[in-house]
């Protein structure tokens, strides 16, 4: 937390207006007794005086308020539009998805009712789905499933015959059971948020170095039959 209060003030103190004002503050901080006789004006003190205050504030602001809970969309670090694009791409990877490219491709959406950010990420990932025609060259239709337990959404997969179960933020508390309720379902399990990967979701997003990255389950991929190839996993963030 704090390396990240360190990263904004970072931020701010490039872009702020007051960035020629705090390039001058070695002169600030010698003003603790202003007089007349030691050549300062009140016209070159109060401007001074001012941005020092303004910094003071800055820094309050920063490291001194206690930082805001994160809410639940800070989870997905890569925006839903950028997702979608770059799963429709991972699917050309994956052997079994093609293999089936004659065959529409069902997107199995699962949210939480009773969460808002959850039902409100689905209905962005099912319009952005929609927007192109194709997702990894096959022809694709979306299924919004409201989860109840790992059991249920396993039956949803096997009775819709989903070739992608995305998983909605909200919901990491149950993803290491949505794994193994999907052991041994030739499905591909998605989670908008970067760190189920390593909670058991078969592929995740996550910013590294500000760059959007894949995150691959590789033993819970070979667990729900998905075979990448080698080209793919060389780009990825492979958990082995």
């Amino acid at each position: 937390m704090l390396s990240q209060r360190i990263f904004f003030l970072s931020t701010v103190l490039q872009w702020c207006p007051l960035r020629a004002t705090l390039h001058r503050l070695p002169n600030v901080f010698t003003l603790a007794k202003p007089t007349l006789r030691d050549g300062l004006s009140r016209r070159t003190f109060r401007p001074a005086l001012a941005g020092a205050m303004a910094l003071m504030v800055m820094l309050l602001c920063t490291f001194g308020w206690p930082a805001p809970r994160r809410a639940l969309a800070d989870d997905v670090s890569v925006p839903v539009s950028l997702q979608v694009d770059l799963l429709g791409r991972v699917t050309g990877y994956e052997r079994h998805y093609m293999s089936q490219r004659n065959t529409p491709a069902i997107v199995l959406i699962t949210v939480r009712p009773n969460r808002p950010e959850s039902v409100r990420l689905g209905s962005q990932i099912e319009a952005a789905i929609r927007r192109s025609p194709t997702l990894g060259g096959r022809q694709v239709r979306t299924v919004q499933h409201s989860y109840t337990n790992a059991a249920a959404l396993r039956a949803a997969v096997d009775s819709n015959g989903a070739a992608i179960a995305y998983v909605t933020p909200g919901m990491s508390d149950q993803v290491a059971a949505i794994a193994r309720s999907l052991t041994g379902a030739t499905v591909m399990s998605v989670s908008a948020v970067g760190a189920d990967a390593a909670r058991g979701s078969v592929l995740s997003f996550e910013l590294v170095a500000a760059r959007p990255t894949l995150v691959v389950n590789l033993p819970q991929s070979r667990r729900q039959g998905m075979v990448f190839s080698s080209q793919f996993l060389r780009l990825a963030r492979v958990i082995r």
